[in-house]
């Protein structure tokens, strides 16, 4: 390592023609330069320069040496340089692992501002409901909801609190009953997911909270969208976010169960490996939070009870 800084300085001279010019450009002391210089010529065993008062001059050895020199420190240079504008500058690619459910609409719509600003940027979304190692895959950014915080490595970045619904087909309801109370919700059939188990819990508006106890469902998944896609068929009740469902309650593809009550809310969060990130990373968080915040404000102002924090 010590023989690359000297080939550096070595360069350096040479371009600047003087110890003294490669002293200033380097922040050195002339004095410091000509022990580099005298350091590597004895390494390698042969002169590079020949020194006088006046001038510097290469000699044969330095002639054939320099061109490999110069060229290693314009390579670190431009490496220097590209690392400088990865950090600095919305450029290169970005990596988000997300869900599914999440990298459908929420994503594009949170993130195409930042895309049309910045043409330089490109983004690559691993979306899987599984979790996906975030080192293995060079992830930048892992939204993920409460149940899949699990890495303490991890810097947690909040960004919504998804509440969530009781929900079933119009066509199941028809030959099965619409649930009354949240006793009846016990005798019905369920599309279970991995994150809610044998229990339900329920938060009723007035600050009841109730725990029933569900038999295992007919159909288990740990993806949202599968489970949506089978309550859409009439195969039974699930739980789903109330923002993913939208367009199938208006469509009345979907009926909400019992408004008043509410199974525990989905907490989604941005993480990362490190805090000090690159450029890149810091404003696709902060879209993502404005994104949210966003629509934050807009449930409240139609009147719903909160889709995000």
């Amino acid at each position: 390592m010590d023989k690359l800084n000297r080939m550096a300085v070595f360069a350096t001279v040479v371009a600047e023609g003087s110890f003294a010019g490669a002293a200033r450009r380097l922040g050195m002391t002339p004095s410091a330069v000509s022990q580099h210089m005298r350091s590597l010529e004895k390494s390698l065993g042969v002169p590079l320069l020949h020194r006088s008062t006046r001038r510097l001059a290469l000699t044969e050895a330095g002639s054939a040496f320099y061109p490999g020199c110069e060229a290693m420190l314009f390579q670190a240079q431009q490496a220097e340089q590209r690392l400088a504008e990865l950090r600095d500058t919305l450029v290169g690619e970005l990596r988000i692992a997300t869900t599914i459910g999440i990298g459908g609409r929420p994503l594009a719509e949170a993130m195409a501002p930042l895309l049309q600003a910045h043409p330089k940027l490109t983004l690559r979304v691993l979306a899987d409901d599984r979790i996906i190692d975030m080192i293995e895959h060079r992830i930048d950014i892992a939204l993920r909801v409460n149940r899949q915080l699990a890495d303490a490595n991890m810097i947690a970045h909040p960004l919504a609190e998804w509440p969530m619904v009781l929900c079933a087909a119009p066509r199941y309801l028809s030959q099965h009953g619409v649930p009354e109370t949240p006793q009846d919700l016990v005798q019905h059939r369920w599309i279970s997911g991995a994150f809610s188990g044998a229990h339900l819990d329920l938060h009723h508006q007035g600050g009841q909270q109730l725990k029933l106890r569900l038999a295992e469902g007919q159909i288990v998944s740990d993806s949202m969208n599968v489970m949506r896609a089978f309550t859409r068929s009439g195969l039974g009740i699930s739980i789903q976010p109330l923002y993913e469902i939208e367009d199938e309650l208006q469509r009345g593809e979907l009926i909400q169960l019992m408004p008043e009550w509410r199974p525990a809310p989905l907490r989604l969060h941005a993480m990362t490996l490190e805090r000090a990130m690159p450029e890149k990373n810091r404003q696709a968080l902060r879209y993502l939070r404005d994104y949210f915040h966003r629509h934050a404000e807009k449930s409240l102002a139609s009147g719903a009870d909160g889709v995000f924090n």
